[in-house]
Order: structure tokens, then sequence, then C-alpha cells
């Protein structure tokens, strides 16, 4: 049985969803003036072969029980994305762990994977936690996010230090494209945590002290990407790029891991900023 949570989690995603799809975008005519942007309810009952009373229950949160199949016959009508799908049938709960078998609440790493860290000398690396909570780190870490020792509970976090702690902002170069696409990339794996009040508090806290996370968490909007390019305006160093990646880590079998590693972009120059802060004697880049 889903909890009221996750109905009105998925009742949001389809309706933002129907909105933004158009009647051509689906092989239907336009017809005569709509009153409401979008797809009508019954138009998208209609392609995904269920009643228009049954899907309005559906997008009102009302207690009915979706099956997998009918989800899916719903994102077709729809035309969501794959990961747009998987996200869907997520929040449904098709595909999550039995009561009883989440994974534990990790609080530090095993020293292999500590020793891996400092092998990466001039690459910024950490380890995320399975909220984003930051387990460790290297020393060329402290370039980007500063003395992160000096961080306490919820302050080392990666959403945390993005939205809310002023340095990241400052110095991350199109800020808010990676914000945004952080809290898509944040919305995918939130559907596994609906009803998990530990998950919610950081939502809650992220809402409260940050208005665009605010605004772009009530988009619905999912991503699923794991790399890309990221450059910080560094107020010493100057222009640091970087290649970035996130690798899931099986560390333990009940952990949920994520290093992420911050490669000098080749022909930038950043490799040779990072040799030359980090040989410095005095920790660098604190807040």
């Amino acid at each position: 049985m889903l909890s009221s949570d996750r109905r009105t989690e998925i009742a949001r995603f389809l309706r933002i969803r129907r909105t933004r799809r158009q009647p051509e975008d689906v092989g239907l005519p336009r017809g005569g003036r709509r009153r409401t942007p979008g797809l009508r309810r019954q138009e998208v009952a209609a392609l995904a072969g269920v009643s228009t009373e049954w899907y309005t229950w559906l997008e009102q949160a009302r207690d009915v029980h979706p099956s997998g199949e009918t989800l899916r016959r719903i994102a077709m009508a729809l035309r969501l994305e794959p990961g747009e799908t998987q996200h869907l049938l997520t929040l449904a709960g098709y595909g999550l762990p039995e009561a009883g078998t989440g994974a534990a609440r990790q609080t530090g790493v095993s020293p292999r994977l500590e020793r891996l860290l400092e092998q990466l000398e001039y690459c910024p690396a950490w380890i995320y936690g399975e909220r984003w909570d930051i387990l460790a780190w290297n020393r060329a870490a402290t370039v980007i996010y500063g003395d992160l020792a000096a961080f306490q509970g919820v302050e080392r976090n990666g959403l945390y230090l993005l939205f809310v702690h002023p340095r990241i902002r400052r110095i991350l170069v199109d800020w808010e494209v990676h914000a945004r696409h952080t809290v898509a990339k944040l919305r995918a794996g939130y559907a596994r945590h609906v009803d998990d009040p530990w998950f919610n508090e950081l939502v809650h806290l992220l809402r409260v002290r940050s208005p665009e996370f605010a605004a772009w968490w009530n988009d619905h909007d999912v991503l699923l990407g794991q790399d890309g390019v990221k450059c910080y305006d560094h107020p010493e160093a100057g222009r640091l790029t970087f290649d970035f990646t996130v690798l899931e880590v099986t560390d333990d079998p009940l952990a949920s891991l994520r290093l992420v590693t911050y490669v000098p972009a080749p022909g930038t120059g950043t490799r040779e900023r990072l040799e030359a802060m980090l040989g410095h004697s005095v920790m660098v880049g604190q807040p």
C-alpha cells in the first residue's frame, strides 16, 4: 500500500508533466481553445487505456493502486524520458527494497577508500553518503570546499554547501545551471526516500534556507547524469576547470556510497595551479 506522501509525489509529478505536454506532441489535434496548458486528463487517460475517473483519482492522490504496467502506459502517453519513467515507478514503490532491508546510515568509510583518496593527489575527490553527506575527502578537495574538517553536522553536506554556504555560490561558474541540475539529480534519488524522515529533514532544511532550491524542487525535474565539466574562479588560484565523474562504490554490503572525482582538464593549466596551491605548507582555500 502506498503512503500518502508517495501518492502526493506521484500526483504532483504527473500533473506537472501533463501540463508540459502539448496535444501535437502526442499526435492529437489541438481542437478548440484550452483553458489550461498542456494535455487534458481525459486525453492522457485515453492514450494510457484507463478511465478518466481513475486517472483523475491518481492525480488527486486518492488511494488507488496503479500496477507497474499501468504506470508504464501512462509514461508512454506523456512521452516521459526513460529516467522519468523510472522515477515514476520508483515513486510507486517498484524496485524498492522490502521494509527493514534498506541501506544503513553510513558514518565512515573503509581504510581502503581513504587510501584511494590520498592517491588522487591533484584530483579533488570525496565520498558522499546516501544523503550527500561528505564522509571523507582528500587534501585537494579543500581547494574547492575549504577546510571541511571545520564543518559539523549538516554543514558538511554537499547540497548544503552548494545552496546555503556562500563559498561555492561565489566561485562556481554558472552556479545556477549546476544547482538546477543538482536538484534534478536529488529528485531522481529522492523517489527511494519519500517516506524517510532522515532524508526529508535535509530537503525541508534546504527548502527553508534556499529560495532557489525550493522553487526548483517544486518543478519535479529529474536527471540521471553522473559526469560533466565544472569551472571555478578560485580567489587565489584563478580559473580551475575539471572533468568530474560520480562512481557508485561497493565498500560495504549495506552502504550507499558515491566517489566524486575532479580531474584537471587538459590544456587549462588547472593541474599546474593545483600543484602550486597544494605545495604551500599552510592549508589553502578555507572559507
